[in-house]
């Protein structure tokens, strides 16, 4: 389950702090580091873009401070989940909640000196105050990242699992060679039927998912416009469409 913490700062000058604490934050080897910024659709921002980001906030704007755990075993088990992608669903889906536009810049901690947790400190900012139900509404917060970070966890473990797959497959075919026919034997019985039923039945196919890794093997018929694995869409320009609309 992901932990998604919201604290406020008071004022300006508060909030800088906690923006140079995040962006310097010593590491594993205990040296300064310094942290890239990021916005929405992985734009990167430069630290001088923060000072203009809080400077430039109109007058009676809350600075939220948001922190997003990972559970190191069950969620970020090989440290591959896309964080930048969860901060950015987070701060959406805090947007429809509260019915308004929130900005916001983020970093990523991979790793302190006492703990090796990959994590999340984002700065949003809120215009108004907010009520008691808005804030109950934020309470919630943690179950859409937990549902995305899930999504992302099963769609990684099956890339993982059909990459290993597909290394089997492919030693399996080297020592299952007949000489005397000359041609391969392939011992996935399964994708064999499964393809010649959609060749007898005329049915064109696609390649397989590129972000999960379904259909590698035996396509995906035409169509489909989405994976039924992951739900993403098959083609690079209906990701960006999407994308698209969702920045607007």
């Amino acid at each position: 389950m992901a932990i998604v913490k919201l604290k406020y700062a008071r004022g300006r000058e508060a909030i800088k702090a906690h923006m140079r604490y995040i962006i310097h934050r010593p590491g594993k080897e205990q040296g300064r580091l310094t942290r890239e910024l990021f916005q929405h659709n992985y734009q990167g921002v430069s630290k001088q873009y923060g000072y203009d980001f809080i400077n430039n906030a109109p007058p009676g704007t809350l600075f939220y401070k948001m922190t997003i755990n990972f559970h190191p075993l069950k969620e970020d088990t090989y440290k591959d989940l896309d964080l930048q992608y969860i901060a950015s669903l987070a701060v959406r889906e805090m947007q429809e909640r509260l019915g308004r536009i929130v900005p916001f810049i983020a970093t990523i901690h991979d790793g302190h000196a006492k703990t090796t947790l990959r994590h999340i400190h984002a700065i949003c900012l809120v215009q108004g105050r907010l009520s008691k139900e808005d804030f109950a509404k934020l309470k919630t917060l943690w179950q859409a990242v937990t549902a995305e970070v899930r999504l992302q966890r099963k769609i990684r473990d099956r890339v993982r699992e059909r990459q290993q797959t597909r290394f089997l497959s492919k030693a399996q075919v080297l020592y299952q060679f007949a000489p005397s026919s000359g041609r391969y034997r392939y011992g996935n019985q399964e994708y064999r039927s499964q393809k010649k039923k959609w060749r007898q039945n005329n049915i064109q196919l696609q390649p397989g998912c590129y972000q999960c890794g379904y259909g590698q093997l035996s396509g995906i018929p035409a169509v489909y416009e989405f994976c039924p694995c992951c739900h993403r869409p098959l083609t690079m320009k209906k990701m960006l469409r999407l994308e698209l609309g969702k920045s607007l």
